[in-house]
């Protein structure tokens, strides 16, 4: 096991925050363009597009993780990252626009300009660990292959024949493994407590895309067509939010390379369900409530919020090192979810808008119960901190 060390906390900089944006913008155009196309094989897509905008994100974050400091090389390499990425999004998300060859060079761009960070800290020998040097080297060959990708994609667009998409998963994947195996290393090398800050920072934009989707979608209306379903939404983020921030930030990482990296690789389906989720909403929110419409899109809300609470399960699981009552509670929730879109898919169609309500429901209510059963520990934990045995409490 690769020892914890106590590192002074790293205050997260301003500029962390601007990055987020443009990557929670990238992914919120990718919602959008979901929403206007709810097909199976569209939200494949967007799943692997949320995967790659989360190793970028962690590319640049585990960066300033290792390397603290406001850098003006780090500014140029992020801003030029930033503009790479909004040209790679605009190609590649939406069938119009921006040509997918244009989306491959900025992506390639993009990814080269996050190897650039590890390898400026390299030459200026301000760090030469292995896990560096194993960032970089993935970093730089991986860029190399998504810039390949450009030359080879097939000018007419995507086809059974072209390269690109290949070439696009190869080089992700080799930048991923090598993020995957740093992320086990950085309780010895960095600040555990600012990559946490980080994760919470970064999901609670993307919990914030959904209200910029739902104020799009109800943009110019003279009503709300489902007044019903706006509160619901409000309602499930606020659970969302609930459970993550009472229960996964206050646990922080855990301990053990292994645990730590499942920990903070299930952050992925978290996020790809929150977008998928909001984009639901957004389809739901414009149909009137008891209309069959909201028949086609009540699986894009129900399945989402599966990924949600099965990631929150999964997280919650290995943060405690043990299957606790909210786990549980989560596990049941995500069937009840499956559940729910499964009758929707199979037998009933005109019914969809009350399971999307229930789905609605059993999340907030998770959120309830979750936080009742998180009085005790929080208790204990005051009284632990206040130097009081909680077993010597009446």
């Amino acid at each position: 096991m690769i020892p914890r060390v106590i590192h002074e906390h790293q205050r997260v900089g301003w500029f962390e925050l601007f990055y987020d944006l443009v990557i929670v913008a990238t992914v919120g155009y990718a919602a959008h363009s979901f929403a206007h196309h709810p097909t199976w094989a569209f939200g494949f897509w967007i799943c692997a597009w949320v995967l790659v905008m989360f190793v970028l994100w962690s590319l640049t974050t585990i960066n300033h993780n290792l390397f603290p400091g406001d850098y003006t090389w780090r500014r140029l390499l992020g801003l030029g990252q930033m503009m790479a990425l909004v040209v790679g999004a605009l190609g590649m998300v939406a069938d119009e626009g921006l040509s997918s060859a244009a989306g491959f060079g900025g992506m390639g761009v993009a990814f080269a300009c996050g190897a650039a960070l590890y390898v400026v800290p390299l030459v200026r020998r301000m760090g030469d660990s292995p896990t560096t040097w194993l960032v970089a080297v993935c970093a730089v060959a991986g860029s190399i292959v998504l810039l390949g990708g450009t030359a080879l994609h097939d000018p007419v667009g995507w086809g059974p024949t072209d390269r690109a998409p290949y070439l696009l998963a190869v080089g992700v994947g080799i930048i991923g493994a090598g993020l995957f195996v740093a992320v086990g290393r950085l309780p010895a090398l960095g600040d555990d407590e600012h990559l946490t800050e980080r994760l919470g920072q970064l999901v609670i934009i993307v919990l914030g895309e959904t209200f910029v989707s739902l104020m799009s979608a109800l943009g110019g209306k003279p009503e709300i067509p489902n007044p019903l379903f706006m509160v619901l939404t409000f309602v499930v983020v606020f659970a969302v939010w609930s459970l993550y921030f009472s229960s996964v930030v206050p646990a922080g990482m855990p301990s053990g390379p292994w645990r730590l990296r499942a920990w903070y690789v299930m952050h992925w389906p978290l996020m790809f369900g929150a977008v998928g989720a909001a984009a639901g909403f957004s389809m739901v929110m414009l149909i009137p409530f008891g209309d069959e419409g909201t028949a086609a899109t009540a699986n894009w809300t129900t399945a989402p919020l599966a990924f949600v609470m099965a990631a929150l399960a999964v997280i919650t699981w290995i943060g405690a090192g043990r299957i606790t009552p909210q786990v549980r509670l989560h596990l049941f929730v995500v069937g009840t979810l499956v559940v729910l879109a499964v009758v929707d898919e199979f037998w009933t169609k005109t019914t969809a808008n009350w399971e999307i309500a229930a789905g609605a429901v059993v999340v907030a209510a998770d959120a309830y119960v979750s936080r009742r059963l998180d009085v005790p520990d929080r208790t204990s934990a005051a009284l632990a901190s206040a130097g009081v045995d909680p077993a010597g409490t009446d």
